[in-house]
């Protein structure tokens, strides 16, 4: 089937009309929300900073590094655990945005697969 413009560019018509039967665009709004709860739980900067502070802490113990970090706080390992968890669970988050993200995909005009 061709394409169809849309005013958000030309699409695949037959992908278009599987789609409009199929996709329930609410999961993009879902997805929003899941990004919403993985900034409102920890905050990108915050993991940032723990990241780096894994970083001082490794490259002290591994390296032989000076102390650049208080050793009052958590373990190397309690640090690495609890990033890898949190990481761990964005990644599933991710995964799902994926899924809901990659229909979207078949909408790609047959003409942009011949540039």
């Amino acid at each position: 089937m061709p394409d169809i413009d849309t005013p958000y560019g030309s699409v695949d018509a037959a992908a278009l009309q599987s789609l409009q039967q199929r996709y329930d665009t609410l999961v993009i709004q879902q997805a929003v929300d899941l990004l919403d709860k993985i900034r409102a739980r920890c905050g990108i900067d915050g993991r940032r900073d723990d990241l780096l502070r894994l970083h001082g802490m490794a490259h002290t113990v591994i390296n032989g590094a000076s102390l650049v970090y208080s050793t009052d706080d958590l373990t190397l390992v309690e640090q690495a655990d609890d990033l890898i968890e949190e990481l761990e669970d964005w990644q599933l988050v991710l995964e799902r945005m994926l899924l809901a993200l990659r229909p979207l995909q078949d909408l790609r005009s047959q003409s942009d697969d011949l540039i």
